[in-house]
């Protein structure tokens, strides 16, 4: 395959980040979680809830002694 040339089905991205988001990748990455693999659970993630917000559900976060937070979303 010519140099540049990404396989069928694949799109290469070039992407400027902060440091923040820099540490989160990293630390996937220790967990043996590509970069790759951290940014596709990401969009699908962010994909899931954005769908779901937009339908009218609501987004909650329930922790261990069960107090409940719900997600406000900017969109």
């Amino acid at each position: 395959m010519p140099e540049n040339v990404e396989p069928k089905g694949f799109t290469r991205l070039s992407i400027n980040i902060n440091a923040e988001t820099e540490e989160v990748l990293k630390r996937h990455k220790k967990r043996g979680i590509s970069i790759t693999e951290t940014v596709r659970r990401a969009v699908a993630l962010l994909d899931l809830v954005e769908r779901e917000y937009e339908s009218g559900s609501k987004i909650q976060l329930v922790d261990r002694d069960n107090g409940v937070r719900e997600l406000v979303l900017f969109v």
